[in-house]
């Protein structure tokens, strides 16, 4: 009698844990049907918008050498630039270090 009672409480848990994964499943499969009329209606955009940035990747590549010229015009300016400001500095500190010498020379 008990045996009966133990295997009625284990089959009623297993119905409840179907139900429980049923009802889960269905709210499942009515997010993925919502999901996919969303995606159905969004094709569309998606798909002219993609042609629009193959466009763009193409006039991109059409322009990518003015840029990369450009880019390495403005880097050229900047270091030469640094260089002539640096060979300034060395300069003034040569200049500054001899009249330096030249008036102890002439204070003694």
């Amino acid at each position: 009698m008990i045996f009966y009672f133990l295997i009625s409480i284990v089959f009623i848990a297993e119905l409840i844990i179907t139900f429980a994964l049923i009802l889960n499943l269905i709210k499942l499969d009515k997010a993925f049907i919502k999901y996919n009329d969303l995606v159905d209606s969004v094709k569309p955009s998606i798909k002219e918008l993609l042609i629009t940035v193959r466009k763009i990747s193409e006039q991109l590549v059409e322009f990518a050498p003015m840029i990369v010229e450009n880019i390495k015009s403005a880097l050229t300016n900047i270091f030469m630039g640094q260089v002539k400001n640096a060979l300034g500095a060395l300069i003034f500190w040569l200049v500054k270090k001899e009249v330096e010498k030249q008036g102890a020379k002439y204070l003694s």
